[in-house]
This record gives structure tokens, sequence and C-alpha cells, in this order.
């Protein structure tokens, strides 16, 4: 028999993490949890998708680049990552303010960094960490990966027809969500959708469909792994009946 193929998508949220599993496409479970180590000390996953920045260079990541470039009018909703130095100094301590991160990473890379940036830098450490210790996550960007899906951009993810058009597109693909799970109130729902749609790439780059990774190419590496942004490519349609055409009288 044939082992069940099992995924993981994940997205930070404001009590650490919600997750989403499938096996052989389907949803297995939606939990939040405080660190992702947590969900990743579970079963073992035949790949794990996650919405935070994967490798990191003192510079623009031409991933982000690429990812913008295919996202014409959403572009904002791709944030430049830190520059590695930043990031490691905030990891030793040695930078602990956001007024200090942003004149570091000015120096290191030519910009300083957002507070979106400064604030998700707890979750990319945390992400950096797990790589760094054997771990193979793969960088997703729900924006991206829903445009793909809609064949263009898709309505704001916090309003609520982002949050209805997410959904439908994602059980269009067989990913449905549950109206409650435990621990729902602790992840805003535009987090439970982003990370499913990591899911539902993650399915893919296991081997259930086609994927598309920007750049291809690539062009940059953080301690010898590519960075790339994967997202996945849809199925084509299935045509229905052709109808036979009535003969005229």
């Amino acid at each position: 028999m044939t082992a069940p193929r099992r995924v993981l998508g994940a997205d930070g949220c404001r009590s650490g993490w919600v997750t989403v599993s499938l096996v052989d496409g389907t949803v297995r479970t939606v939990e939040v949890v405080t660190e992702l180590a947590e969900a990743l000390a579970g079963p073992v996953y035949d790949a794990v998708a996650v919405d935070m920045p994967i490798g990191l260079v003192d510079g623009p990541r031409d991933a982000d680049r690429a990812a913008r470039s295919l996202l014409p009018g959403r572009a904002s909703s791709v944030f430049s990552a830190p520059p590695r130095t930043v990031t490691d100094e905030v990891r030793r301590g040695s930078v602990t303010t956001h007024a200090v991160a942003t004149a570091r990473a000015d120096e290191v890379a030519g910009a300083g960094i957002s507070m979106q940036t400064w604030r998700l830098l707890p979750a990319i450490i945390e992400v950096d960490a797990l790589v760094a210790a054997g771990h193979d996550l793969h960088e997703v960007h729900p924006e991206l990966a829903y445009a793909l899906l809609a064949g263009d951009a898709v309505p704001r993810k916090r309003s609520w027809a982002g949050i209805t058009t997410r959904r439908a597109l994602l059980e269009r693909h067989g990913v449905t969500l549950p109206d409650r799970f435990p621990g729902d109130e602790l992840a805003a729902p535009d987090d439970v959708v982003d990370a499913a749609v990591c899911a539902w790439v993650a399915d893919a780059i296991a081997g259930a469909g086609d994927v598309l990774r920007v750049p291809e190419p690539p062009t940059q590496h953080d301690r010898d792994r590519p960075i790339v942004i994967t997202a996945r490519v849809p199925p084509a349609p299935t045509p229905g009946p052709r109808r036979r055409a009535r003969a005229s009288r």
C-alpha cells in the first residue's frame, strides 16, 4: 500500500502559529501552537510550507522582487525581508529596538526595515533556526498562491469578500476548512486561510501537483540553500462534455 501523503502549512498569528495539515489533500487538523517546533514534533510530513521569509541576505531579495512582478496592483503585499546581519544581531540581543534595527539595516543594506518587518522578526528568527537545525521548510507567499488560484488578484484578505473568496478557492480544490477548531479564537481568519493555502502548496511540493518557484533559476543563496518563493500551478479545468450540434431542418 502507498503511504498517505502528509503535509503541513503554517502562518504566524498573534498567539504563535496556526497550522493546517492535509492527508492526501484533505484537511486533517487545524491547530494553534505557540512555537512552530511543536507542530513539527508530531507526524513526519512530506513537505512543510510557511508564510515567512526563508533565506536572508544583506540587501533586497530577488525572490521578493520576482513575487511582486507577478502581483500587479498588490506588489506591496510582499514586504521586504530583513537583512541577514540585522536578524542575527537581534537574535544575539545586540539590537533590541526598531530604531536601532532600521539604522543598522540602512547601514548594511541601504534601506531601513518597516515596523511590520520588525514585529515579524521573532517568527523569522524562529523559522531561520529551524532551517539551520535541518528542517526542510519551504517559503510560500499566500497572496501569490491565491492570485494563481484565482487567475487574478483576490479581494483584500481582511475583508469579508477576501475571506469568503479564499475559502471558496480552497474548497474548489478539495481543501475544506472547519467552521470551528480548538483554539480558533487565538488566530485571525486571514491567518487560517493563509496557513491553508500554504498546506495546499506543500501538497504539490510533496508530489500532488506542479509547482512554480520564483525566481527560477534561483539567483541568491543563504547557507548553501537557494532563496525562492514556491507557489502551486492550479490544474487546468476539466472540459465539460461537448454538445452535439442540432441538425438544421
